[in-house]
């Protein structure tokens, strides 16, 4: 699959993952000269083509309206076939940086990173429960860092495609994987189709969780087992298995992690007040080493967040200037290709016409010479007729005079006969007829 080229545009480099749904790959945007990310989506049940991709699109589309810095930039999606496999794919920013998963693992993060991350994650929740999106596959592998150090979020829009996709085309939820049945709500887990946003917020707070101790709030060895676990079973603290955890974290964890979506915290915009006060130590007042620790923790947590939202003002107008630009280079391309076509069509028009002008003079060519070499044979067979004629008229003519001429010969000879022997009759001498002029003899 490497080197296959999607739609004459996305160049396939690098596979950087496979699930049970399809591919995530690296790939070259030839025509903006820029990597990105492609996500194939290949499993696809036998349903109306036009249909599925229609629904695709219509859910990239909204997650790609999103705004803020901790969500993905989606930058194009089309549907096309590899390999003779019907494939849908979405082009979206080329992250380099680490998932969640892999930080976690590689290093057990402070309680107040953690805190950062909420901040960021609750954000990007918040941006998209406000426009109804909610994205029902939220887990670390979907978290991953970009260059300045911010989280993204993976994926708005593909869950629930496939969540739909699979209920509609009639396949079974076997190909799901344990790493996401672990983030998965109770009620997701369980098939429910009307969940809401408090589904992502429970897998926020798994998400947490992981961060917090390096595992997810329930294990075990097959998908029964942990369903069971999370619709029975009890969660543990976080602080239980890393001390030092503030306990209004804890509980905030706890709070998202209840069995009933009534239970959880009422929306992402409440997540986002509750970790706002983790962030914002009280100062006692007693002038002692601790409190200016704190006071200044305080305000420079105050000077963060203002130049944070500053750069979020900054980033969204970035990305909202860079996707108006795109949109007018779109309809710019769309209108030269456009132009392209009618150009194409109107000289092949124009050519179809003079090639039929050329055939008719060529037929009205073919007709005069079929009615000059009618018109030469018939003039040349009454040249012969009446050559022949003429010919015979001649003959029948000299013929004629012939006949007359030996009919006189013969009448003067019979003349000359009979006046011999009248003469030889009368005594004539012989001399005298010899003597005269016509005699021969």
């Amino acid at each position: 699959m490497r080197g296959t080229v999607l739609d004459g545009r996305y160049e396939l480099e690098t596979r950087l993952g496979r699930g049970g749904m399809g591919q995530v790959w690296s790939a070259l945007d030839r025509r903006m000269q820029r990597d990105v990310a492609v996500k194939l989506v290949t499993a696809l049940p036998d349903m109306g083509e036009e249909e599925t991709f229609l629904r695709f699109r219509r859910e990239i589309r909204s997650a790609a309206s999103l705004p803020g810095r901790h969500t993905v930039v989606a930058h194009d999606c089309g549907a096309t076939e590899i390999d003779g496999e019907r494939a849908l794919y979405l082009v979206m920013e080329r992250l380099t940086g680490r998932t969640l998963t892999r930080a976690v693992q590689a290093e057990r993060p402070h309680w107040r990173v953690v805190v950062d991350w909420a901040r960021q994650l609750a954000t990007a929740l918040d941006a998209a429960h406000s426009r109804r999106i909610v994205h029902r596959d939220i887990k670390p592998d979907n978290v991953m860092f970009a260059e300045d150090g911010d989280l993204r979020i993976l994926d708005f829009g593909i869950a629930k495609f496939l969540g739909d996709t699979l209920r509609t085309g009639g396949l079974t939820g076997t190909g799901v994987a344990i790493g996401t049945l672990l983030y998965m709500s109770p009620e997701q887990a369980l098939g429910e189709r009307t969940v809401d946003h408090r589904t992502d917020l429970y897998s926020l707070g798994c998400v947490l969780y992981f961060a917090l101790t390096g595992r997810a709030p329930f294990a075990a060895d097959n998908m029964l087992g942990l369903i069971n676990q999370k619709l029975h079973g009890t969660e543990v603290p976080p602080h239980h298995h890393a001390p030092g955890i503030p306990a209004e974290l804890s509980a905030l964890v706890m709070h998202l992690l209840a069995r009933s979506p009534a239970d959880r915290p009422e929306s992402a915009a409440a997540v986002l007040a509750r970790v706002g006060e983790l962030t914002a130590p009280a100062v006692s007042g007693t002038g002692d080493v601790e409190d200016e620790r704190a006071r200044i923790l305080a305000e420079a947590h105050r000077h963060a967040q203002a130049k944070r939202a500053a750069a979020d003002a900054l980033f969204e107008e970035t990305r909202t200037k860079a996707s108006q630009a795109a949109a007018e280079f779109e309809t710019l391309l769309k209108q030269r290709r456009e132009q392209s076509v009618r150009d194409l069509a109107a000289r092949q028009a124009k050519a179809e016409e003079r090639l039929a002008e050329i055939e008719h003079r060529a037929e009205q060519l073919s007709r005069e010479a079929l009615k000059l070499r009618t018109d030469s044979e018939r003039r040349a067979r009454l040249t012969v007729e009446t050559a022949q004629r003429e010919g015979a008229e001649i003959v029948a003519e000299a013929n004629a005079e012939a006949d007359r001429i030996r009919t006189e010969a013969e009448r003067e000879v019979a003349a000359l006969t009979d006046r011999r022997d009248a003469n030889t009759r009368t005594g004539v001498p012989r001399w005298r007829y010899a003597d005269r002029p016509d005699a021969k003899g």
